[in-house]
């Protein structure tokens, strides 16, 4: 069997190649790893908000509002006026009173 020779690997780990390339690289990919794992929790906190009912914004309910009631003597006049146009629209209809410019 061969002997392992743990001092190579350990002065390997202890003394490490330094790269200014591999160092931005590393930052770059822990930056992006940590801008995913933020967007995943933020979109996860969002649907929860939206499933669960509102719970981080509720919904402000409109205080109820006074209805108001038909006055029925207007409503009659009202009805009384397109009566009497409903009516004088037929008579137009029937007999008109064109008057020839012409003449």
């Amino acid at each position: 069997m061969k002997k392992l020779n743990f001092e190579k690997v350990f002065k390997n780990i202890k003394q490490p190649t330094r790269s200014i390339e591999r160092d931005w690289k590393i930052m770059v990919l822990i930056f992006a790893v940590g801008l995913i794992s933020l967007s995943i929790f933020a979109w996860q906190i969002y649907l929860s908000d939206k499933i669960g009912g509102g719970y981080l914004s509720p919904t402000i309910t409109a205080p109820e509002t006074n209805t108001k009631t038909v006055d029925k003597k207007r409503l009659q006049a009202d009805i009384m006026i397109f009566e009497t146009r409903a009516d004088e629209y037929q008579k137009l209809k029937t007999s008109p009173k064109v008057v020839d410019p012409s003449l």
